[in-house]
């Protein structure tokens, strides 16, 4: 969707530039356009609202692009600010030590924001143009036409308190560990009061815990984070008329700028829940509500796709005085639905989805299935904001696991170095001896595949993983592992296998799941093939044991039907005229489809150009090259389109993709190396060179992109495939595992510049270098 956007008018301007005063050894360098803070925080729609925004490289800034229609932006001035304490950022977000140049110019924005009366509530996201292309995206709030009440200190006492009036909206910070706001309110007798913080939305670190105390100091009620719901919402009800004071602080007593928070107080209009969570596609179905100050506790909805989400109705109910602060998102089916009987078994027909409620320790279905029929079973509850953190096991009829597969391990190993937490794609284990590409292993109850194999003896093993975070294989659920923990690795057997002793242990393999993998969140997604013809079970129940009337799901059991999403990164390639930069279209394959997907950039300006790409069977990306030519011009960015040959688009619901000019960069890639072609079990060496512009004397890190699985570059050091300041050169040998699949494909080699942009693409590629792996045997 085309993003909207109100190109600026200027009243002043500051020069861009490539650095500040002080030199350095490493030249000067363009730092992307960025954006380091904004405030306020909020803005009141029905207003006209000025808010500062202040980055690198904001001078010239031309235009503003909103997700959201209504509003509308002017820039009023652009002014650049002194120095500040040299922060590097690394491209987690972390402190860098790599010199990285002088500081870039530091620049203040200042927008009138004007937001509709009609303006929707909810946090907004936006870009700004700049000749260097466009920023990362940065957030605001929408809120209700309220008065602030700030966190004026010291109020770390009930007789400090900051007096405020209702409704309201409470800003402030816990700024220091320990650190306390009280607030004093007036109720009336009766007065049901809703409390609504805004700010995690925003990013915020708080843990909020808000205390309600009366007039002599006694607590009437406290309340923290429903964990189930992204947005913190919660009512009490004033018994007595009186003073009463509010009490803000952290749940872990932590506090610093970043816990900050934006609490709404008053007679909110808000929706908590919605039952059912979902409903067929193109048919009608009342939906029960539940929430504060809403007109009706029941409304009819119809199941069409919202045009952000084609599997899903986003719902903003009516409230007593207009529409819902928050909105709802309801799931469109595809097949027959039934609701829950909550008895302790109920007979189900495949497929199906049931809309339930958990409301005792577990909710047992039974059906029927044929040998070796395949079967889909996943549950949507926490992603529509159910509070349920489920735990799916597929029974015999009698009630008894079902054998999944036998582990047997075969090689015993330990994790080492430090803790690993349940997300990173890399763990360092105690050796490499006997592992290779494409292993199975096992930690606790998790199985997972190595990817690559440690480039040196101080680097991690890197697990196969989507969208950063790791995957397990066979339905295990990703875990957190300690230090010294053991890790093995394992033979995938059938059921009931037995083998020979090795002193090492066995595991039997039930069918069962509790966290799907990436896209599910804490909902569970499991695959089943039926043993026999026969009946079966399928059990659902909560991980921590807790049920009642909020813990709503939809369980649905069907055949696989394969496909696939798309999403697309950077959103916002910003493409240097005369160069060509990377751009990585990734897949998350459905139901086992293990298609190719060739994909393609649609739409472009004049003057701009893309590759075609496929992602292969087997592999879940691709790399494109996006080039402008010498002479190209864009005035505005233009909306970013990719697309697969089927017509599924990356990222639908993103209104903020596009694409921006920048001008020529600071590093050109050179590819050397035309072609590479490898046996399995071969090696061959890959030559590149750069080119320096601006005044750029820096380390140039050097990325290969696109490389299929079995294929990997081996000689790397600690830093990677680094070409140093006094270089321009350098080689990289790729190897092909014995077990590599013949192909033919592009690889992508590209120069990256660091810069204080942490987290922001700022790398520029070479031309493509096709790849051939022959088949094992062959010239």
């Amino acid at each position: 969707m085309k993003p909207f956007a109100l190109s600026a008018l200027l009243c002043c301007a500051a020069s861009i530039g490539f650095a500040a005063t002080d030199a350095s050894p490493t030249g000067t360098r363009i730092t992307p356009p960025t954006i380091r803070s904004v405030s306020p925080l909020g803005i009141a729609r029905g207003a006209s609202v000025e808010v500062i925004v202040e980055g690198f490289n904001l001078g010239k800034a031309s235009a503003v692009f909103f997700s959201e229609p209504s509003i509308k932006a002017r820039i009023t001035s652009i002014k650049e600010l002194p120095d500040q304490e040299d922060v590097r950022l690394g491209s987690n977000g972390g402190v860098s030590t790599v010199d990285l140049g002088p500081l870039p110019p530091r620049n203040q924005i200042t927008l009138e924001i004007d937001a509709s009366a009609s303006a929707p509530i909810g946090p907004v996201d936006f870009r700004i143009q700049t000749p260097l292309g466009t920023t990362p995206e940065a957030r605001i709030a929408i809120e209700p036409y309220y008065g602030e009440s700030p966190d004026r200190e010291p109020n770390d006492t009930p007789e400090e308190a900051f007096e405020t009036f209702l409704p309201t909206i409470l800003v402030g910070a816990i700024s220091k560990p320990g650190d306390l706001d009280y607030f004093k309110i007036t109720a009336k007798a009766g007065d049901r009061l809703v409390f609504e913080n805004a700010a995690r939305m925003l990013g915020s670190a708080l843990q909020p815990v808000i205390s309600i105390y009366d007039s002599n100091f006694a607590v009437v009620a406290q309340f923290t984070e429903n964990g189930g719901r992204s947005v913190n919402a919660f009512a009490h009800k004033f018994d007595r008329a009186g003073d009463y004071y509010l009490r803000i602080s952290d749940y872990e007593d932590s506090g610093s700028a970043r816990h900050f928070y934006r609490i709404k107080v008053g007679r909110l209009p808000i929706t908590v829940s919605a039952f059912p969570l979902g409903l067929p596609k193109g048919q009608t179905a009342d939906i029960a509500l539940n929430g504060f100050n809403l007109k009706t506790s029941q409304v009819s909805v119809k199941g069409e796709p919202s045009a952000e989400d084609p599997d899903a109705v986003w719902l903003r109910p009516q409230g007593v005085s207009g529409a819902s602060f928050d909105r709802i998102k309801l799931a469109l089916g595809t097949g027959p639905e039934i609701l829950a009987t909550n008895k302790a078994s109920q007979s189900i027909t495949l497929p199906v989805t049931i809309n339930g409620k958990l409301l005792g320790d577990h909710q047992d279905f039974r059906f029927h299935s044929r040998k070796g029929q395949k079967l889909i079973l996943d549950v949507n509850a926490n992603r529509l904001g159910s509070p349920l953190d489920s735990l799916l096991e597929v029974l015999d009829s009698a009630g008894k696991p079902i054998e999944r597969a036998t582990i047997r391990c075969v090689l015993e190993n330990s994790l080492t170095l430090r803790d690993h937490d349940s997300t990173g794609t890399g763990m360092r284990l105690t050796s490499q001896a006997g592992l290779a590409v494409g292993d199975k292993l096992m930690s606790g109850g998790e199985i997972v595949e190595v990817r690559a194999m440690p480039p040196g003896p101080d680097d991690d093993f890197a697990f196969t993983s989507f969208g950063g975070q790791r995957l397990a294989y066979f339905d295990t659920t990703p875990e957190a592992h300690a230090i010294d923990a053991p890790i093995y690795k394992i033979h995938i057997e059938p059921p009931g296998s037995s083998f020979a002793p090795n002193g090492l242990p066995i595991v039997h393999l039930m069918y069962r799941n509790d966290d799907g993998g990436p896209g599910y969140g804490k909902d569970s997604r499991l695959h089943f093939t039926a043993p026999a013809d026969g009946e079966y079970i399928v059990r659902l129940r909560d991980v921590r044991g807790l049920s009642g009337e909020a813990y709503a799901y939809r369980l649905t059991v069907r055949e696989p039907v394969p496909d696939f999403r798309l999403s697309v990164s950077p959103p916002n390639p910003n493409v240097p005229v005369g160069e060509r930069i990377p751009l990585t279209v990734t897949a998350l394959r459905l139901d086992d489809f293990d298609g190719a997907i060739p994909v393609s950039v649609k739409n472009l300006p004049r003057g701009l150009h893309a590759t075609e790409g496929v992602i292969e069977p087997g592999q879940t990306s691709t790399t494109l090259l996006l080039s402008a030519d010498a002479d190209a011009k864009l005035d505005q960015a233009a909306p970013l389109i990719v697309k697969a040959s089927n017509g599924t688009e990356a990222d639908p619901q993103d209104r903020l993709k596009m694409i921006a000019l920048m001008p020529r960069p600071d590093v050109q890639m050179l590819s050397e190396t035309k072609q590479v072609s490898l046996q399995p079990g071969g090696r061959a060496e890959v030559h590149v060179s750069i080119q320096r512009n601006n005044g750029f004397a820096g380390r140039v890190p050097v990325e290969i992109r696109n490389l299929p699985p079995g294929v990997r570059v081996i000689d790397v050091g600690l830093n990677g495939v680094l070409i140093n300041e006094d270089e321009q050169k350098r080689s990289f040998t790729l190897e092909a595992l014995p077990t590599a699949e013949p192909l033919t494909q592009p690889i992508i080699v590209a120069a990256a510049v660091e810069t204080r942009a942490g987290g922001q693409q700022n790398s520029f590629a070479g031309e493509p270098i096709t790849l051939r792996v022959a088949a094992k045997g062959t010239q």
